[in-house]
């Protein structure tokens, strides 16, 4: 029986130094018949020369500049052609036997829209640093906890899913994957696998160490526009509270006190309710500018 194809895209930017081992991860898989499609924007450090060493297992592949990460993957999903979909990052990777599993997940279920499972730290030298646990698909959750809750390189989805809950959001460099997965949240159904499926790697240029006022800036436009849209508006009360709480701790952290205070309030009028753990740590945004500074200063120096 001949299976669905899958279309795997991966957005590059110089990231040799990871490329050649997220590539092979693809290429290795014992599933078939997989379209794998490279991104790249454009790369100077060798990334173009790892991609042509596989040109010729590849279904298309580009190298120019583009407008960012979103678009390069909405570029690649324009070209591929399978019934199943899935990214994956320049410096993830997929392990073995990860695409027949999820796969046969959707295979197992037409009415599903997306398969996900569980995934390991890697470092940059791709030793495992332990394990990285995705939660339920749960709209209402996500959006009272603010977070995505699939493990975007440990999931694929059905072409339908794609079509209804994207494309991704190109004014957007941060989360627009979280946004794209609570829409899939609010208008399908999910199957979570309990098992590790993708290598997430943490290294410091990974976007993930990254708190700078752009990344907070996209937290509040989450806030402010894409809960008051639909299918998400039924969600807007957590979500758009959840999300000015996550700018304010931000804004602490950086220093930004009057900002992060004002956003915190912010979100008491939208919503008061949270959790304990929560209300214990918004609850240092309101701590007085001179105190908060001495404390740090006398951390510093101690350290």
């Amino acid at each position: 029986m001949t299976r669905p194809l899958v279309s795997i895209v991966t957005p590059s930017y110089n990231q040799a130094r990871f490329l050649e081992e997220t590539m092979r991860s693809v290429l290795e898989q014992d599933y078939e018949p997989i379209e794998y499609i490279v991104v790249d924007g454009g790369s100077a450090d060798g990334s173009v020369d790892v991609i042509r060493r596989h040109e010729d297992r590849l279904a298309w592949w580009v190298s120019e500049p583009d407008r960012g990460q979103a678009h390069a993957i909405n570029k690649g999903f324009g070209r591929a052609r399978g019934e199943y979909l899935g990214w994956l990052n320049s410096d993830d990777t997929l392990l073995p036997g990860a695409i027949s599993r999820l796969a046969s997940e959707l295979d197992s279920d037409p009415g599903l829209s997306v398969a996900y499972g569980d995934a390991v730290w890697l470092d940059e030298d791709s030793r495992q640093l332990g394990p990285q646990r995705a939660r339920e698909l749960d709209v209402r959750a996500m959006a009272r906890s603010g977070s995505a809750h699939v493990l975007q390189p440990a999931s694929l989805w059905r072409r339908e899913a794609w079509e209804r809950a994207g494309p991704l959001d190109e004014s957007l460099h941060y989360v627009f994957d979280t946004v794209f997965f609570l829409r899939m949240a609010a208008l399908g159904r999910a199957s979570y696998l309990a098992e590790p499926l993708a290598g997430y790697r943490i290294h410091p240029a990974s976007k993930t160490y990254s708190e700078p006022l752009p990344k907070i800036e996209e937290y509040l436009r989450l806030a402010e526009e894409v809960f008051s849209a639909e299918p998400l508006r039924a969600y807007a009360r957590a979500g758009r509270a959840s999300y000015y709480r996550r700018a304010a701790w931000s804004l602490w952290n950086l220093g930004e006190l009057s900002r992060a205070r004002h956003t915190f309030l912010r979100s008491l009028l939208v919503s008061p309710a949270m959790t304990r753990g929560t209300a214990a740590k918004m609850l240092r945004t309101l701590a007085p500018g001179p105190l908060v500074r001495r404390r740090r200063a006398r951390r510093a120096a101690a350290a």
